[in-house]
């Protein structure tokens, strides 16, 4: 079900929503945690590292792992991307392609096929199974989009992103706060991944529940508006985890924002929603933009009016992430293969 960000998540101080609200999210990390120690993972045959994040979207996780797979790819490694196709029904794992429907794999997954190319982007419920097609497809490391939480594909490595700027929120658990699990588990990742549009130096203090000997990195978003955008009014809207982090981009790229619009997480805009974002537009004689992402719901019609800004990973701030996974998984690789 699309979520739209409550505001109290990332309040200082935890309101009444977030106590009214605490025991039900004590009872969901009851679950989660109970249904983690019930799942005996299935291991692959080739390195396994997984993308996510403790907080409930908003971290940026569909660039970076494409620009990580990109990277590994560069240092000699077939990546194979797999996600579970949020918002699709499909249960038997498929080849993405940069043709396919959105409707029929989901928004991240067609994004990534359109920036890897064919051949590597994987999506179905069942991970296993695509991890077993990767692998006999070719794939030298699967690359587990939105991991942390899957427990049936056991995987070697887990990444976990935080949003440099909103951090852990209030440090409750759905839905008293953006947690998907209990703060304790935040230190089951082996690396922990700052992300932003922040200088990645000095490094945010560690978080509570981060252990001080595991690595941090920090990588650095950048917009990319199309130069033509810098002279227009524009109303801008997205379905995002976070959306005023869009909206606040795009003013420190200087665009003249008239208006913006949000809409929740992985939201498939409907016609009326498009003819109600024209009419606002029209009103203040702007153009409509949204990102990338947000492209992919759109309907066909009305493709050609909207303006899409890509968002881009800053690659010096990648080099000391990819450094280091590439060294684990070179590592992980002898172990697996040489035992």
């Amino acid at each position: 079900m699309p979520l739209t960000t409550p505001r109290f998540w990332y309040q200082r101080r935890r309101g009444w929503q977030a106590w009214l609200l605490w025991p039900l999210g004590w009872l969901y990390g009851c679950a989660v945690t109970l249904h983690r120690r019930g799942t005996r993972p299935w291991r692959c045959s080739v390195p396994v590292l997984s993308i996510g994040n403790l907080t409930l979207g908003g971290t940026g996780k569909t660039p970076l792992g494409i620009a990580l797979a990109q990277g590994l790819e560069k240092r000699g490694w077939r990546v194979a991307v797999l996600l579970r196709g949020y918002g699709t029904r499909r249960r038997n794992s498929c080849l993405v392609s940069a043709t396919s429907s959105c409707a029929e794999v989901g928004d991240e997954a067609l994004e990534y096929a359109q920036s890897l190319g064919e051949g590597g982007v994987w999506v179905g419920s069942n991970r296993c199974q695509s991890a077993a097609l990767a692998v006999a497809a070719g794939a030298t490391v699967i690359l587990l989009d939105d991991g942390l939480q899957h427990w049936r594909l056991g995987r070697d490595l887990d990444l976990s992103l935080l949003d440099r700027k909103h951090g852990l929120g209030n440090r409750l658990v759905f839905p008293a706060g953006p947690l998907r699990e209990p703060l304790d588990q935040l230190a089951r990742a082996d690396g922990l991944v700052f992300t932003g549009a922040e200088p990645v130096e000095p490094l945010p203090p560690i978080p509570v529940g981060w252990p001080s000997h595991k690595p941090r990195f920090a990588v650095r978003f950048c917009l990319l508006p199309p130069p033509q955008l810098q002279q227009e009014r524009l109303v801008a809207f997205c379905g995002i985890g976070l959306p005023e982090k869009f909206f606040s981009a795009l003013r420190a790229c200087g665009l003249q924002l008239v208006a913006t619009k949000s809409f929740p997480d992985h939201h498939v805009y409907a016609e009326s929603d498009l003819k109600g974002l024209l009419d606002l537009a029209h009103a203040n004689g702007a153009r409509l933009v949204t990102t990338v992402k947000d492209g992919q719901r759109l309907p066909h019609r009305y493709r050609q009016v909207v303006s899409l800004v890509p968002l881009q990973v800053d690659s010096a701030s990648l080099a000391p992430l990819l450094n280091w996974l590439d060294q684990r998984l070179c590592a992980l690789s002898k172990v697996r293969f040489h035992g």
